[in-house]
């Protein structure tokens, strides 16, 4: 006499809609496994259950032939963020738009490529490298001050190196007037000396 359960004929609800959503959209198996509160290895074990049932797995691929930028809603929440801010992460963009990373990247890569993104859009790789650089961009701080606040020590020459690489960082500082107009004075007697 055997024990345990016995075989299952037919797949239950609840794995027919996570074969039926693993067919019909994009999603990924963690993505799947967290909607169902499972685990990836689980999801992979229905899967291939499914497909000894006889049910077939045709997972869709997003292509670049069938990709429309301007249709697609990540696309446009990415060029979107693209107008705030450009001192951010793929990560950091990823978070932003609640999805995965490596679909965030697919489709960061169709806007840069397509000229639509710049392609120093979301480049810098450290977190702390680009709240460092925020933080210098809005604060009146000097590069030492910031470099030590965040850790680094020649924090100079890292500005130095991401305006090289063609990345804004400039200040966006509210300045009073009376400077403004003294740099003015001093560019119209330059120019007038030359």
């Amino acid at each position: 006499m055997r024990r345990g359960r016995k075989p299952a004929k037919e797949l239950s609800y609840r794995d027919k809609k996570i074969v039926e959503r693993y067919n019909s959209t994009v999603d990924t198996m963690p993505r799947l496994a967290k909607k169902y509160g499972i685990t990836k290895q689980r999801v992979h074990e229905i899967l291939k259950r499914a497909k000894n049932f006889g049910y077939t797995i045709n997972r869709p691929k997003l292509t670049i032939r069938h990709h429309q930028t301007d249709q697609c809603e990540i696309c446009k929440r990415i060029f979107e963020i693209t107008k705030k801010d450009e001192l951010v992460t793929k990560r950091q963009l990823a978070q932003m738009l609640d999805i995965e990373y490596q679909v965030c990247n697919w489709h960061l890569n169709r806007l840069k490529g397509s000229g639509f993104v710049s392609k120093k859009f979301a480049s810098i790789r450290s977190e702390k490298l680009a709240k460092a650089l925020q933080y210098y961009r809005y604060h009146s701080l000097s590069t030492k001050e910031v470099g030590r606040k965040f850790g680094y020590k020649n924090f100079y020459s890292i500005l130095n190196y991401q305006k090289k690489k063609g990345i804004n960082v400039e200040r966006m500082l509210q300045l009073p007037i009376m400077p403004k107009l003294q740099q003015e004075e001093q560019m119209i007697l330059l120019s007038s000396i030359s």
